[in-house]
């Protein structure tokens, strides 16, 4: 049996190059021009994974998390050395911090919001 790989993690939004471009300022990477267009574009992971794509979607819906209004589908968690490095790293790109959840308050994550509205997780590494 031929083993899978992974291709591509795709997010819907109204907006792909723009939301393209929050990511890329947040982790460092960059759009595959050769692989995007208007309504579909990547960003390369420079560590050789699967790039992260952002694709057109018209009717698009912001999740309302923590309301489960219009569930969140599905969220990023991305790991940074410190709380506060990943909190920086975050408001520079755009990003909009989130409520902690009440239980989580002691957690070693943080949640955001992407410009599109899309939760996110900075999570700190284990000491």
């Amino acid at each position: 049996m031929t083993a899978l790989r992974l291709t591509a993690f795709a997010i819907d939004c109204p907006d792909p190059r723009a939301l393209a471009e929050f990511y890329g300022r947040l982790l460092g990477w960059a759009v595959d021009e050769a692989e995007s267009d208007d309504d579909w574009v990547e960003l390369v992971d420079p560590a050789g994974g699967a790039p992260l794509a952002f694709q057109r979607d018209s009717g698009y819906r912001p999740p309302t998390w923590p309301s489960r209004e219009v569930p969140q589908m599905m969220h990023l968690d991305i790991r940074v050395s410190t709380l506060a490095e990943g909190h920086e790293r975050a408001l520079a790109a755009g990003a909009t911090p989130l409520p902690q959840p009440a239980d989580q308050r002691d957690a070693r994550f943080r949640v955001y919001a992407d410009p599109v509205g899309h939760p996110f997780c900075m999570c700190a590494c284990r000491e």
